[in-house]
């Protein structure tokens, strides 16, 4: 092992898992509404195997944080979560989990803080107040969510309130920030967008409340020319694992508007979770090479460009 894959496997942080791509809803900026609108015919629904999974991960991840969100799925719907979050505690993870939270009922998420400690996140993604989200959370369902966000906030877990600015919901951050105490939620957390274009614009919010890498994206959709990038996975928390069972190094990486442009895409097998351990995917040719130089590559580039 030469110097560089010792230090990418010194440096690992954590993971950012997608354990299922189901969802209920049709968010109209979401990769999977996207997809399924575009190629409808290719489209699969994947749930990660736990046993693969753990099999997968052979480096320790006492104390170290997992993310459980994704580019095309929400979490709670994989139909053997409960296992999955229960495989992660006994490792000694600790866990982010984000969802919209709809759909699922007080029994299962009690039976789901059963397992959280005080170190463990439940984040509800929710933009806008209860008369107004659904507008781009489609399909969304509030009365289930509020049972959701009443039962962790009840648990020993921490629980957040995530809300992605849009200009529908611009003027009501104060009355949701309020809500979200009033059901005893421990964080309300503003979450800037980049993600607008021609079929979003009508959402975008006032420029305050935007992203600041948007005009950056904007710039290179138009030039194709860069500044270099601002990776988010410089925290070496980010790498990431699909629903249908692969690695790559990011969840970027992962949108289907790059991944066949890179080698994740195009030697897709080679980085089967079903072929190799994580810590021989990270010290691969592949995986060195591409962080050598992330300024280079165009998801790079576009998702994380620099000032």
């Amino acid at each position: 092992m030469n110097q560089q894959q010792a230090q990418l496997l010194d440096n690992f942080q954590g993971f950012h898992i997608e354990v299922t791509n189901i969802c209920t809803l049709k968010c109209s900026g979401c990769a999977r509404t996207r997809f399924i609108e575009e190629w409808p015919q290719h489209w699969k629904n994947h749930s990660i195997d736990p046993e693969t999974l753990f099999k997968f991960i052979d480096v320790p991840v006492d104390n170290l944080r997992i993310t459980l969100c994704g580019n095309y799925g929400d979490s709670i719907y994989h139909p053997r979560f409960h296992q999955l979050v229960a495989g992660l505690k006994q490792r000694g993870a600790v866990l982010h989990i984000i969802t919209n939270g709809s759909y699922r009922t007080e029994t299962w998420w009690q039976q789901l803080c059963s397992l959280l400690t005080a170190v463990d996140i439940v984040g509800f993604s929710v933009d806008g107040v209860p008369d107004n989200f659904t507008q781009y959370r489609v399909n969304a369902d509030w009365d289930s969510i509020e049972i959701g966000m009443r039962v962790c906030a009840a648990a020993s877990c921490q629980t957040e309130w995530r809300y992605i600015p849009f200009s529908y919901n611009q003027h009501s951050i104060d009355q949701a920030k309020q809500l979200s105490q009033s059901l005893g939620i421990d964080q309300f957390v503003i979450t800037l967008s980049s993600r607008f274009d021609q079929r979003t614009e009508h959402l975008k919010p006032v420029d305050d409340l935007l992203q600041n890498r948007y005009s950056r994206q904007v710039t290179w959709k138009n030039t194709q020319q860069s500044n270099g990038v601002d990776p988010d996975c410089a925290d070496h928390r980010k790498h990431y694992i699909s629903a249908d069972g692969y690695y790559m190094p990011c969840c970027f990486v992962g949108d289907h508007r790059f991944l066949y442009k890179t080698p994740w895409g195009k030697q897709r097998e080679q980085f089967n979770i079903n072929n190799a351990t994580f810590s021989e995917m990270l010290v691969s040719d592949t995986t060195v090479k591409f962080n050598q130089d992330l300024s280079v590559h165009s998801v790079c580039q576009f998702s994380c460009p620099g000032t």
